[in-house]
């Protein structure tokens, strides 16, 4: 039986600026996100949950839900390490970040190095 290292890290929707966890799957050296779940900050530093990190991609599973908040299937990385959810329908790419409040222009990136806490 193969051991399967699985981890959650933590999100924010930048719409209605809650936290949520996603869980993730390693497959060789890639992450996959297989399941998201609200969850608040008091859960989450119990948990653990701010201390996760992960590095590689990060694609979606068949059936992974999206955000629990809004539905948005894609996320993005921030400069601060952080990530949360992005549509990728903004045409201008600008984006605001739920957790520093950065905004800056979405880019493109294969892998990523994603810290989850810090609230």
């Amino acid at each position: 039986m193969t051991e399967i290292n699985a981890t959650v890290v933590l999100a924010k929707c930048p719409k209605t600026k809650k936290l949520y966890g996603m869980r993730v799957e390693q497959r060789g050296r890639d992450w996959v996100r297989t399941w998201a779940f609200p969850i608040d900050e008091q859960k989450a530093k119990h948990e653990g949950f701010e201390k996760n990190k992960v590095s590689g991609s990060m694609d979606a599973a068949d059936g992974y839900p999206g955000c629990p908040h809004c539905g948005t299937n894609g996320f993005v990385l921030c400069g601060c390490g952080k990530i949360s959810c992005w549509s990728g329908g903004n045409e201008s790419k600008k984006y605001t970040c739920p957790w520093c409040g950065q905004t800056g222009e979405v880019k493109l990136a294969e892998t990523f190095n994603v810290k989850s806490g810090g609230f």
